[in-house]
Formats: C-alpha cells, structure tokens, sequence
C-alpha cells in the first residue's frame, strides 16, 4: 500500500508543472455552454445571465447551445459524449441523478458520466391557483380539497417527471390532497390555461409565475424551496424547490474544474447579479463542492422514495 502510494505522489509532482501551464492558458479558445431547456426558459436565463459575466473575467466567449427534450436527456448525452478538455460545459440540475430511474435505456450514466464543477441559483416550485379556483391561501386549499364529497383538482406542471410534477405527487402524498396530474409541454402554456379558468391549480417555478401573480392573474397559495422545510400555510417538512449546477464530462483536467468553480463562485457574488436574479424569482446558491454533494445525496434519496411509491416514469 504504501509503494502504490509513492508511486502516485510521485507521478503527480512530475505532472504539477503541465497542470499549472494548463491552468494558466486555459480557455485559449470559445467555450460551448450546452442548456438542455429551451431559450427563454428559467435555466436558460440564468445561464445566460452568468456565463455572459464569466466570459468576461476569462476573455473568451461562452456560445450557447440550447439542447431541450426528453426531460434534459438529449442535452446532458450531448453533454456527457464531448471532448473533456474544458470546452464543453454544460448546466445540470438537482433531479440528474433521478434520471436512470425515470427513462429506460439512456445513452450515458448522469453519475459516472457528468462532473459537478459549480453550484448556480435554486428555484423555488410554487404552488399556484387560477381564477377558477376560489381559495386564495394554502389552508383555504386543503380545507377545500378534503371535504366530505370534493371532487380531485387537476394541477398542470411543465412536463411529465419535471421536479414541478414530483412536487404534485409529493404534496398529494404528504397533505392528503386528491390531485390529478396534466402534463404540459412547458410552463407558458399551463399558464395561458390557467388564466383562461381550465385549469385550477400548477406546479410551477417561481420566476415563472411571479408576473402573472404580481398582475393579480394568478395566486401563489404556497412556496417550496431546496432550502426552506414548509409549503406556506402549514405543510410540514415539504420541500420541493430544485437548484442547477455547472457540470461538465467526466475527464476533465481538475484545473479547468477549479478555474471554472472560482470564476463562476466570483461571479455570483456580484451584488448586480445577485439582485437580477433575485428579482426575478431566482435564489443564487453558493455551495462547497463537498456541500453540494450533501445536498445532492439528500434531494436524490427523498425523490427516489416519491417516485418508487408512486411509480413514476418519463414520458
């Protein structure tokens, strides 16, 4: 044991000189910046937002390449096939690791394959009613829905196994709601059925709903965080938000990782960006990579649990 590890500290000290001279020209080139969501959508403005700032503390571009469908699949096997050489990055989420138990057959592993660099801003999921619905707070809800001879609620999320769904079945579990999911290709056209009165409640994340409910077209009765343990209006222990990180392929020189993690770190401290992304509806999140690990390992095993219980599966 001790030889195979004087052999390796040896082999590192030989490389330290080549590690450090990758460091320093790194990147000599443009990155590609892969968002496996639409352009427009809550990822893909806060991907923008930060990497338009990181390639200007690197001084190359950072070029967008939006690779939506599938539940993030096609952008995170395009991900996870790249060169890993640090000039594909790509954005991830929390819920990655829960892919393999929601789709049959995926072309890469988002564990062994993909490599956590960065931590970006958590999403908190909002519970929202239309105009239809008459309750106007969480407790006028679940007061409603479980009265003697209530008829189960439809709730619209952006997609079927999206964290918004999970977060459906989740609440329906742990508040005894009776609720009916209605998958929708995205979070713009459940709203447009909700303001329209066919639809009475959604799962949605908040940057999504927060203007139509600051126009009094939409009422948030509730918000779940990553970081916060309640729904508002006394739902305890519920937590439902989701958060994305900067992943890249597994390989990659662990300079490039370090370079990238301290850059974008930098980045998200910046009081500007801080309070557009607040504004908005976005938290950003500043996480150690052994934190994020934790928390990581936390989310996976809660949602495993849901979607076993409840058998839930990809579209």
């Amino acid at each position: 044991m001790k030889r195979r590890e004087f052999t390796l500290l040896g082999g590192a000290a030989l490389l330290a000189p080549a590690v450090s001279a990758l460091a320093d020209s790194y990147p000599s080139r443009r990155v590609r910046l892969i968002v496996p969501y639409p352009p427009g959508g809550g990822t893909d403005t806060v991907a923008r937002a930060v990497f338009e700032r990181v390639a200007a503390l690197l001084g190359q571009p950072f070029i967008v390449e939006n690779r939506a469908g599938a539940g993030t699949t096609i952008g995170l096997a395009e991900l996870a096939r790249s060169h890993p050489d640090g000039y594909t990055v790509g954005v991830g989420g929390s819920s990655d690791p829960l892919l393999p138990l929601l789709y049959d057959k995926l072309p890469f592993d988002p564990v062994a394959d993909l490599s956590f660099v960065a931590t970006l801003a958590t999403v908190p999921i909002v519970l929202v009613a239309g105009p239809s619905l008459p309750a106007t707070t969480m407790r006028e809800l679940l007061a409603a829905a479980t009265a003697k001879g209530a008829e189960p609620l439809n709730y619209a999320s952006p997609g079927i196994a999206s964290p918004h769904h999970l977060a459906g079945v989740y609440l329906m579990q742990m508040a005894g709601i009776p609720l009916v999911h209605v998958p929708y290709k995205g979070s713009s056209q459940a709203i447009t059925d909700m303001i329209g009165g066919h639809i009475p409640l959604a799962m949605l994340g908040l940057p999504s709903a927060l203007p139509f409910a600051r126009q009094g077209k939409l009422k948030i009765l509730g918000v779940a965080s990553a970081q916060r343990s309640a729904l508002e209006g006394g739902v305890p222990g519920f937590s439902a938000g989701y958060w994305w990180h900067v992943t890249v392929p597994t390989g990659t020189p662990q300079p490039v990782i370090g370079q990238l993690r301290e850059v974008i770190d930098k980045t998200l401290r910046t009081p500007a960006l801080t309070e557009a992304l607040l504004k908005g509806g976005f938290e950003p999140m500043l996480l150690s990579p052994a934190e994020a690990e934790r928390a990581l390992k936390e989310d996976t095993a809660r949602w495993t649990k849901v979607i076993r219980e409840n058998n839930v599966r990809g579209g």
